[in-house]
């Protein structure tokens, strides 16, 4: 028999800026997030991070690159220069693993209006590091806004690899972060999706 569907969380997450938690260990959320996942004082809570945004990429470099100078100039502008990261090209960051500041992310940047195809292949990369993640730490799936293309990836994996019908995927996305609205192309790809899974995984990890 199916399980139910997973219990409303008590409130949105207070750990990461701009981003919610939709079951236990994997946050949605925007580039803002992803920014303090990986500059701010929450930086540990996260461990994983899947852009797929891409065009935001960069900007997550240059601040950190800020951060650390700022830091490293209370000892020597030397310093400073040595420990910001090497420039990244749009090329050399795009669908591939990379460490920031610690936290393992993984680049795979979608169409914002819904032209990018959720083939096996593609879905089989964000899957294989979720789960990864998953198993280790604590994952967050962003894109520019958190409202669009970090939403479909996830509603993807809940339907592809946690049993969610897709409407049921979106509706549970829809309770956790409010403002969850993947476009029509989106949506109408997710809802021919099946489902691998056999039941339903809640939000502690249980089935």
């Amino acid at each position: 028999m199916e399980a139910a569907a997973p219990p409303p969380l008590e409130g949105p997450s207070e750990t990461l800026a701009d981003a919610h938690e939709v079951i236990d260990g994997l946050f949605v959320g925007s580039a803002d997030a992803a920014v303090e996942a990986t500059t701010g004082p929450n930086s540990r809570q996260i461990g994983y991070i899947l852009d797929v945004a891409g065009c935001v990429t960069p900007a997550i470099f240059s601040a950190l690159a800020s951060a650390l100078a700022d830091e490293a100039l209370e000892s020597s502008e030397a310093s400073a220069v040595e420990e910001q990261p090497p420039p990244m090209t749009r090329r050399s960051w795009r669908s591939q693993v990379y460490l920031l500041n610690g936290v393992e992310t993984l680049s795979v940047p979608l169409d914002d209006h819904g032209r990018t195809q959720l083939s096996e292949e593609l879905q089989q990369s964000w899957f294989d590091f979720i789960e990864s993640g998953l198993a280790r730490g604590k994952v967050l799936v962003h894109c520019r806004l958190g409202v669009n293309r970090s939403v479909t990836v996830v509603a993807a994996f809940l339907v592809r690899r946690r049993g969610f019908a897709p409407d049921e995927a979106l509706e549970l996305l829809s309770q956790r972060r409010p403002c969850a609205d993947p476009v029509s192309a989106y949506r109408e790809q997710l809802r021919a999706l099946q489902p691998l899974s056999i039941g339903r995984t809640g939000p502690d990890g249980a089935k």
